[in-house]
């Protein structure tokens, strides 16, 4: 999972110079097709981000169902993880690089939040409640091989352009996607009844009650990735930074363990399970499917620096999320430090860059047990 931060633009730098913002809500993770690809001929980078946000509770505590601290909204609750790492060298115009990749998206209503932090912390159902139930999960895990070339382009003596490009071709490691829908009401504090659908697609699904008698399989997938960016740059200092991760981009599983489980007016016994055993109807299969991974896209745009200081401002996007947040920088060429507010979370961001190693921090709480957002990243690079 992930979050980072950063900026530029400074008069009359060179093109080649250019150091992209991280914003704080970093859903690019620092991995535009333009981006860390050395200047030189020759040369090799790294790039490794990780940014988690969590909306009902803080991000370390959430296998402990929030630790306590629970605070979901009244609609759609969501999670979102990004973790990516690359090692990259340049070799005849060409980025080629070494990669990992993974990714979290859910969303949930508040009344299943509701009923699966209660019973973690033996409280009962409330007596006489209706609870819509509804929630969507995705998940994967990656690595593999990316291509990247970046073009140059001198539209005019006052503008200046750059274009990139990448391919990336994914071995899967873990896949899942989960479905739940249904409505139940509270009976008694110990009971309700109600109906729902539950599916669950996983290469790593629980089998201890998956139909012994579906036929064993390896569940295993390929797949590709391509990720665009454009920068437009002024001599006077005025910068667009335009990305998109994953503008086409699917995995193709195979042999992946499914279980469909249907409630028809059933009793559900008070568990954090909702007593799988009520859900009367079940199908059990190994399919084949096609997992389509999430666009991400990020727009920034730079003002000119005055006395060392630039400005700017942001926004990421993904799946009808937007993340906008404001950002200055001090600085400029090889150091610099940036400072980052995320608009949506409240989360903060800190980071700069010394030399050829660049660094960042975000948080929207300093006591780290009651962030819901954590991020960090790492940049390094070196040319001959």
């Amino acid at each position: 999972m992930r979050r980072g931060l950063f900026l530029s633009v400074v008069a009359g730098m060179a093109f080649g110079s250019y150091a992209a913002p991280t914003p704080a809500l970093d859903l690019t993770a620092g991995a535009g097709a333009a981006q860390n690809c050395p200047d030189a001929e020759y040369g090799i980078a790294f790039n490794a981000s990780v940014i988690a946000y969590l909306e009902p509770a803080p991000v370390v505590t959430v296998e402990s169902y929030g630790g306590g601290r629970y605070d979901p909204s009244m609609g759609s609750n969501s999670g979102i993880g990004i973790g990516f790492g690359e090692l990259t060298g340049k070799v005849s115009g060409l980025c080629v690089g070494l990669l990992f990749r993974a990714e979290y998206r859910a969303e949930a209503s508040k009344d299943l939040l509701d009923v699966l932090v209660s019973n973690h912390f033996g409280k009962p159902f409330d007596a006489g409640r209706t609870y819509g139930l509804w929630m969507s999960e995705y998940s994967f895990k990656a690595d593999g091989v990316r291509l990247r070339r970046v073009f140059d382009f001198n539209g005019s003596d006052e503008w200046s352009s750059k274009l990139g490009i990448s391919s990336s071709l994914l071995r899967a490691m873990e896949g899942q996607e989960d479905s739940l829908s249904g409505q139940v009401t509270a009976t008694s504090s110990s009971y309700a009844v109600g109906t729902g659908t539950w599916l669950q697609t996983a290469s790593n699904l629980n089998l201890a009650n998956f139909n012994p008698f579906v036929a064993p399989g390896n569940p295993s997938a390929y797949g590709f990735s391509t990720d665009f960016e454009w920068i437009l740059s002024s001599k006077a200092g005025w910068s667009m930074d335009m990305a998109v991760i994953d503008a086409l981009g699917r995995l193709y599983w195979k042999e992946v363990p499914r279980s469909l489980r249907t409630l028809n007016n059933a009793a559900i016994s008070y568990n954090s399970n909702f007593d799988r055993d009520a859900f009367i109807t079940g199908i059990d299969s190994r399919v084949s499917y096609t997992q389509e991974l999430t666009s991400k896209y990020h727009l920034m745009i730079a003002a000119p620096p005055m006395a060392k200081f630039s400005g700017y401002i942001e926004d990421d996007f993904v799946e009808g999320l937007h993340f906008p947040s404001l950002g200055a920088r001090y600085g400029g060429g090889a150091r610099f430090g940036e400072l980052n507010y995320d608009l949506r979370t409240k989360a903060v961001g800190v980071g700069g860059k010394i030399d050829g190693f660049r660094a960042a921090v975000t948080t929207n709480d300093l006591r780290i047990r009651n962030a819901t957002v954590l991020g960090l990243s790492l940049q390094a690079a070196h040319s001959w």
